[in-house]
């Protein structure tokens, strides 16, 4: 008898957002991806037959693997769920025992007993199966009533006091204040403690260890590095001499670097960006044991930052943001179920999950080689990425079409719809907490659901700013009408003056709602927007702007409150870009810089 065996192990959203440190970020993912693994492979050596993920992507070790593992089993579905929940715990158990071994000597007295109760009270696997009668629809049947059951099972909390007791005055996790820390009180500022980049109050339990010391730090590439890193490869390209000086005074001082290997954009600076903010430089230099952090500090800017963006120019400065990218496949759902019902439909599901596989793999290159960014994690429909602003609209319209490619041909002749991708980026300050960037992006892909699916919203949210946000769907080439709006706003002759978008902007906000229905005032409002566009400015080409001039379409049948107010978040949000590659973007440039 053959039974659908669907796993779910987590929790994921949770766990992931609580980091620090790209590292905590991305090793966050990557322990339950290689959980999920886990589970897959030992479903492959009980003889069931995986449907998601696909093989071949459970057996690579590169490849993302989502959270949630369908199989078909012949016989015995609770044992063959029980080991794969073990192989999940034994490899989170080994996981953990690497990074003991390297991070022992940091820890409390105890520190074993109490990571093994947090690491086994942390895990959840849960599995539900279901026979597949011999109907048409019985894989479509099994399938939805083991994920029926399954959400059952996972709406229901288990509860367990601790066995394992903490020396007395031990602090809660920096991360999430939920278990006992660790580390020992006493803190050095000696190799381990700055290798992982540990703060001196800082406080981790086991899966904050496991985060921050799982990969190799030389990785990860910091926030502020994926944010300057247009900035960064024009300096290398425009004054090679200044920067290749700035990076040896920091290797010089021992500063942690990072590996350029297969992100070439890396090369030109491998160290944390955050060393071109003068504010930044005495905390940097704290974290290391530099006598006299705050002279050394100042001393180290004048001698090596200062001249080099001197040398840059005021017209150039850098633009200390970064965008999150958060993207998911649209209606999958409804395609997966669809190709259910099909008399091979586990079949159907397989070349799904093998689409999927391909479309990751397409990812990494899309987000680290052709733009400048950082994957924390693609599997699956799901993908996060941090890009430096000046390539993340066009990564997010790449990943986009890459998407729907893998996809068009696993759905070929199904009759199914192929699922579409929707992405959005979150812009925030480089130095913002890594849960408050992450919570930008994953804001700005639900407003792109919002905006009917098959979109890209884009949320800025400037330092101590207002927000604005801008959805588009991707039928209407939302990237060529922000490069649009870009050189409107930036160009030598008649550029659109940013004064004019924030008049426009208070204007629709002055008036009543509800301005549709009253035609009269519906026409002031076109009029006084069209009136202030046309006003001459100071200094300024004496030809009057027209609505038509600046992309503003107050004929169509949107109302025209809500015209002007999509308008000028669309202005907005493209002038974050133009400020982004100010002084940067010309061709040459940025060609030199790839």
């Amino acid at each position: 008898m053959k039974h659908v065996l669907v796993l779910k192990v987590g929790p994921v959203q949770g766990y992931i957002a609580q980091a620090r440190r790209t590292r905590d970020l991305w090793y966050g993912s990557q322990v339950l991806s290689n959980l999920a693994r886990a589970m897959a492979v030992s479903l492959l050596e009980s003889k069931a037959t995986l449907a998601f993920p696909h093989p071949d992507q459970a057996r690579d070790a590169r490849a993302g693997v989502a959270n949630k593992v369908v199989a078909l089993v012949e016989d015995a579905p609770e044992q063959v769920a029980r080991r794969a929940r073990e192989a999940a715990k034994s490899r989170l158990r080994a996981e953990w025992g690497r990074v003991f071994d390297k991070c022992r000597c940091m820890l409390i007295p105890g520190a074993e007993a109490l990571a093994a109760e947090q690491l086994d009270t942390f895990l959840e696997v849960h599995a539900a199966w279901a026979l597949v009668e011999d109907a048409p629809t019985g894989y479509a049947d099994a399938l939805a009533e083991a994920d029926r059951a399954l959400e059952s099972r996972r709406g229901l909390r288990e509860f367990a006091p601790w066995k394992q007791r903490p020396p007395e005055g031990t602090h809660k996790s920096s991360l999430d204040g939920a278990r006992p820390s660790l580390l020992r009180r006493e803190r050095q500022t000696g190799h381990l403690w700055r290798h992982f980049r540990i703060g001196l109050r800082e406080e981790l339990d086991a899966l904050g260890v496991l985060k921050r010391a799982g990969g190799q730090p030389g990785q990860f590439v910091p926030v502020p590095s994926i944010g300057l890193a247009a900035w960064l490869q024009v300096a290398g390209t425009r004054h090679p001499e200044l920067l290749a000086r700035l990076s040896a005074a920091c290797e010089a001082r021992g500063f942690q670097s990072v590996s350029g290997k297969q992100r070439p954009w890396v090369e030109s600076f491998p160290f944390d960006g955050q060393l071109l903010l003068p504010e930044r430089w005495q905390p940097y230099f704290e974290e290391y044991p530099i006598p006299e952090p705050r002279q050394a500090a100042a001393s180290f800017g004048r001698e090596f930052v200062a001249p080099l963006r001197d040398a840059m120019g005021t017209d150039a400065e850098p633009f200390p943001y970064v965008a999150c990218l958060v993207a998911d496949g649209d209606r999958m759902g409804r395609a997966l179920e669809s190709l259910a019902k099909r008399h091979d439909g586990h079949l159907a599901h397989q070349r799904v999950s093998q689409a999927l596989a391909d479309f990751t793999r397409k990812a990494r290159a899309i987000v680290e080689v052709e733009h400048r960014g950082v994957l924390v994690y693609a599997g699956g429909d799901d993908v996060l990425a941090f890009v430096t602003p000046m390539d993340a609209p066009a990564c997010a319209r790449a990943l986009a079409v890459a998407f729907r490619a893998s996809l068009e041909g696993a759905l070929a002749g199904t009759g199914a719809e192929v699922p579409t991708l929707s992405v959005g980026l979150g812009i925030g300050h480089v130095l913002e907490s890594l849960g408050e960037l992450l919570a930008l992006g994953r804001r700005a892909e639900t407003a792109a659901k919002r905006a009917g699916r098959d979109a890209l919203a884009i949320l800025v949210a400037k330092h101590a700013g207002r927000e604005r946000l801008w959805t588009a769907p991707w039928g209407t080439d939302p990237v060529a009408r922000l490069e649009a709006d870009m050189a409107l706003l930036t160009r030598d002759a008649l550029p659109l003056p940013l004064g004019k978008v924030h008049e426009v902007a208070a204007l629709a906000r002055r008036f009543p709602a509800g301005v549709a229905s009253a035609p009269e005032l519906a026409e002031v409002l076109r009029d006084e927007a069209g009136r202030i566009l046309a006003r001459a400015e100071a200094g300024r080409a004496p030809k009057p702007l027209t609505p038509a001039d600046v992309g503003l379409e107050l004929s169509s049948a949107m109302a025209p409150q809500d015209a002007l107010e999509q308008w000028a978040s669309r202005l907005l949000v493209a002038d974050t870009f133009a400020r982004a590659g100010r002084g940067l973007a010309s061709a040459q440039d940025k060609e030199g810089a790839r």
